[in-house]
């Protein structure tokens, strides 16, 4: 004998209700809003990482202007505000190495020309030909907002999904599992002059101090 309408339906709710105390999305849909405490911890976080600036991390990154892209090896080491950063092409091996001493960012890699400018900025600019927002994107990386007004979009974890700043989408994929959870998967996207362009960072290791 078929079951009543009535009951298919009762039982179809029961598996719903049994499916959402499973599935993650479902969590996240019915539980309260939690985003004036992920605010918080996010503040106390960002603290956190402001005392810690010396850091470096190793992994791959892809860049694309919307017309061509290309994935380079980097080795970032930050010390305050010193940096000196190690790009390597994958297939040729060419390296790069860009870094600033006293006021001036020098881009150098053997056998090319060194190029010099007053920003990190200015010089990837002369390079690639768009602006990259170098000063923004140390932040960003680590998950931190270069402006504290800006509007954060969170994840079921508590911790950034995306970030929108100043034209950049900013979105966070993957974090690790330390004290201090580090992004590991950041994809950083914005749309000028018609065109399209975007930095996708894979993180290999962190190491913060």
């Amino acid at each position: 004998m078929a079951a009543a309408p009535e009951k298919v339906f009762a039982m179809k709710k029961v598996f719903l209700v049994f499916a959402c105390l499973l599935l993650p999305a479902c969590q996240s849909a019915v539980r309260p809003d939690n985003h004036v405490a992920n605010m918080q911890r996010q503040v106390e976080r960002e603290a956190v990482l402001q005392k810690h600036n010396h850091w470096n991390f190793r992994g791959r990154v892809a860049i694309s202007d919307g017309q061509q892209a290309g994935t380079v090896k980097m080795f970032w080491q930050q010390q305050g505000e010193q940096f000196d950063i190690e790009i390597s092409l994958p297939i040729s091996n060419q390296k790069y190495r860009l870094r600033n001493i006293d006021n001036t960012v020098r881009l150098e890699s053997y056998g090319l020309a060194t190029i010099e400018g007053s920003s990190a900025e200015a010089v990837l600019m002369q390079v690639t030909g768009w602006r990259i927002p170098f000063d923004d994107m140390q932040l960003w990386l680590r998950g931190m907002r270069s402006d504290s007004a800006t509007a954060i979009e969170f994840g079921p974890s508590g911790l950034p999904a995306t970030f929108s700043e100043k034209g950049w989408r900013v979105d966070y994929r993957v974090w690790n599992s330390a004290v201090t959870p580090m992004p590991i998967k950041v994809f950083a996207s914005t749309k000028s002059g018609g065109g399209n362009a975007s930095v996708r960072l894979q993180i290999e290791s962190w190491d913060t101090h």
